[in-house]
């Protein structure tokens, strides 16, 4: 029976942990750390039956030889400071995305981490989506040739839930590069099998934020009968299920004053072979306008996707053909969650190297984090940090 210990019970963390069920390898939840120790006690979830609750996590590190493994699901802005305590325990570890907000946490994590031996698996379930491993699968086999060009674009159809909830907090969160765009731009390095070399971004905030007071609430708003972002109205007019926006009645307001976050951004990067990539995320698109994938192309022919439509098309520049691939079933993150479970089972029971690495992790935040440097500057930046050495065979892969 594998003994698995969570650093943040957050609604993310506590269902990776349920997903791993799926793959009927015995394992329990034996330690719980959360400010929330004594109310989660109190809900008596039978998930958490053998669990022993903790105020920090330092108390439950305090038992780490009574684990397997460790699962950090706190805010951002923790990540990294936790992640290096569990690093002290050698013990796997599971850590949500971003793995830091801060290029000087990026330095701690890099230095804390680069003789560790126990598998990380950093919380990215694009590049293990099925569609995902098939596009890298047509990638590899040299069918379209060399990857020269790349258009990358994520519409998000629920990006308001960043305005509305506690993502709203910069300082906790990082802004959104960090919260999106890391998933994105690790796949699209991981295809490539490259590092950046340079990159040149840039973002607005055009569509939320306004006048309404910051602690302003949609559920004591007057104008949650006629505001189109109130539960209300999303119901009404959007014909969303009562049972989604009741979720959001609690919320807080879209069109508050003083937000930091931006809600679209671009970005421009060059890979060490030249190759080029133009990335865009949007965070005001809804329903069918949704979009997430990308369009790679090379001499031989291109090669275009989108999770939302489970969908590959494979453009021949040799021959007036397209192939279509489609994917069926609906599952959390594309299919990419079930795969981060079996490699945290796998990492716990055998050590088995994650699919996910935290080198991954590292160079993912890295280059959000210049993107969201360049978006303040306007210049173009080189994608390093000469204090961060990755390790030989850990680029992305």
């Amino acid at each position: 029976m594998l003994r698995v210990g969570i650093i943040g019970y957050g609604a993310r963390v506590s269902n990776m942990a349920r997903a791993m069920k799926i793959f009927d390898i015995p394992y329990q939840i034996a330690a719980v750390a959360d400010p929330r120790a004594e109310q989660l006690r109190a809900e008596d979830d039978g998930f958490l039956q053998n669990a022993r609750f903790y105020a920090n996590a330092d108390e439950l590190l305090a038992h780490a030889d009574e684990l397997d493994g460790v699962m950090i699901g706190t805010r951002c802005n923790l990540h990294t400071e936790l992640a290096c305590k569990v690093a002290k325990t050698d013990l796997p570890l599971f850590l949500e995305k971003p793995v830091a907000i801060t290029f000087e946490q990026l330095r701690l994590l890099d230095e804390t981490f680069r003789d560790h031996s126990a598998p990380t698996v950093v919380s990215f379930p694009l590049r293990l989506s099925p569609v995902l491993q098939k596009v890298k699968e047509i990638v590899d086999s040299g069918q379209i040739g060399t990857v020269e060009h790349i258009v990358a674009f994520n519409d998000v159809p629920y990006g308001s839930g960043y305005f509305r909830t506690w993502h709203r907090n910069y300082d906790q969160n990082g802004g959104l590069w960090l919260q999106k765009a890391t998933h994105d731009l690790d796949y699209l390095h991981y295809l490539l099998d490259q590092n950046p070399k340079m990159i040149c971004a840039m973002n607005a905030r055009r569509v939320y934020g306004g006048k309404m007071p910051w602690e302003q609430k949609c559920v004591d708003c007057e104008l949650r009968e006629s505001c189109l972002e109130s539960p209300f109205m999303r119901m009404r007019i959007g014909f969303e299920r009562p049972e989604v926006t009741y979720f959001d009645r609690d919320g807080y307001c879209v069109f508050s004053e003083g937000f930091e976050l931006e809600d679209m951004g671009s970005c421009l990067i060059e890979y060490e072979s030249g190759a080029q990539l133009s990335y865009t995320q949007n965070f005001f698109a809804r329903y069918k306008a949704e979009r997430r994938g990308a369009r790679l192309l090379g001499y031989k022919g291109t090669i275009e996707f989108d999770w939302y439509q489970n969908q590959i098309k494979l453009f021949s520049h040799t021959s007036p053909t397209v192939q279509t691939i489609d994917f069926v079933g609906d599952m959390p993150h594309f299919g990419g969650d079930r795969e981060l479970a079996y490699d945290f089972l796998m990492a716990m029971r055998d050590r088995q190297p994650s699919r996910a690495p935290l080198a991954a992790g590292i160079l993912s935040a890295l280059t959000c984090l210049w993107a969201r440097e360049s978006s303040k500057t306007r210049q173009f930046y080189e994608v390093s940090m000469p204090q961060i050495a990755f390790p030989a065979g850990q680029r992305t892969s």
